[in-house]
């Protein structure tokens, strides 16, 4: 198959939130090796991550975003600091770490709420908790 039949068939089948979760997973993954991998790999995970950030900031800002204005406005303030952040990060003066965090949870987010088992359970990270039955 070739790549660009495989782009087609994966958007084919993503949705949005799917195509994002993946987009972060690439870029989080990368930014986690970079470090062992030298300070060209630095450079460059940083930079495709902060193009990421200024991707979503761009749609974001667009008024055919239908996400509520609250949280575009913390998404659009989280694309700043990691347009901040990145440039010490790219030197080597900063940590990885903080933007490989704020990637995971963004993630989180785009992964939803986890789902209750078909026989009404609550999944095992809220196993414990009170229902509001």
């Amino acid at each position: 198959m070739s790549v660009a039949a495989y782009q087609r068939a994966t958007q084919n089948t993503e949705n949005p939130k799917q195509t994002e979760y993946r987009a972060f997973a690439i870029f989080t993954r990368a930014l986690e090796q970079a470090e062992a991998e030298g300070p060209v790999a630095v450079v460059k995970a940083v930079a495709d991550n902060r193009q990421l950030w200024l991707t979503l900031q761009m749609d974001l800002s667009s008024s055919d975003n239908k996400l509520p204005k609250e949280l575009k406005a913390q998404l659009i303030s989280i694309a700043i600091w990691v347009e901040r952040y990145s440039v010490p990060a790219m030197k080597g003066e900063a940590s990885l770490e903080p933007l490989i965090s704020v990637n995971k949870q963004i993630m989180e987010g785009l992964k939803g709420p986890p789902k209750a088992a078909s026989d009404g359970t609550p999944p095992p990270s809220q196993a414990g908790q009170p229902t509001s039955a």
